[in-house]
């Protein structure tokens, strides 16, 4: 089996800490309000600007945590799996024997069910690598990557995992990723 190229763009750490801060951005100052509509005294006031203070540094703890690893390339052949990525704004690779690594797919919902995205994680023994955490990779390569994994392994697609790359299939061709592929290919 010849290697197997998937690749997504290259963005730096501050590119992804950006792209990743939109939403919370917006939840902040929804939740930075909140003690703003309480009754003001002395207490309150020490509320008001605790309570936003915290809020904003779970936020930032949980955008470090998403973002100073990011995959932009992976690679597939008979053998192994390799992965390309940042950790922060440095380079790294890491690659595992395909036996010896599993895949599964991550349909990520709103609280209203509405989905936002898909996430691919091969998970080995000691180490979990997940792609397409700030859902920037096109949903065709994803679903491409994931076929090519279980043909690589020698796997049958279950159902479950069937329904979920109906879904990407889906989520691609609205967006109209699977035109803007076979179009470049």
């Amino acid at each position: 089996m010849k290697e197997e190229i998937f690749k997504s763009e290259k963005l730096t750490f501050e590119e992804r800490v950006k792209k990743d801060l939109g939403i919370k951005i917006i939840a902040f100052l929804f939740f930075s309000l909140i003690p703003l509509a309480v009754n003001r005294n002395a207490y309150n006031l020490l509320i008001t600007i605790l309570f936003p203070l915290f809020i904003l540094s779970v936020l930032i703890l949980i955008t470090l945590n998403t973002t100073k690893k990011y995959i932009y390339e992976v690679r597939i052949n008979s053998d192994e799996i390799k992965f390309y990525g940042k950790k922060y704004d440095k380079d790294w690779n890491e690659k595992f024997k395909i036996n010896d690594i599993d895949i599964q797919i991550i349909e990520h919902k709103s609280k209203v069910g509405n989905v936002l995205g898909y996430s691919i994680i091969f998970k080995s023994p000691s180490r979990k690598v997940t792609v397409n955490k700030l859902f920037n990779w096109n949903n065709f390569t994803l679903y491409n990557l994931f076929i090519e994994f279980k043909k690589a392994k020698g796997e049958k697609i279950i159902i479950d995992e069937n329904s979920l790359l109906t879904g990407i299939k889906k989520r691609a061709e609205y967006y109209y990723e699977w035109e803007d592929i076979k179009n470049d290919g």
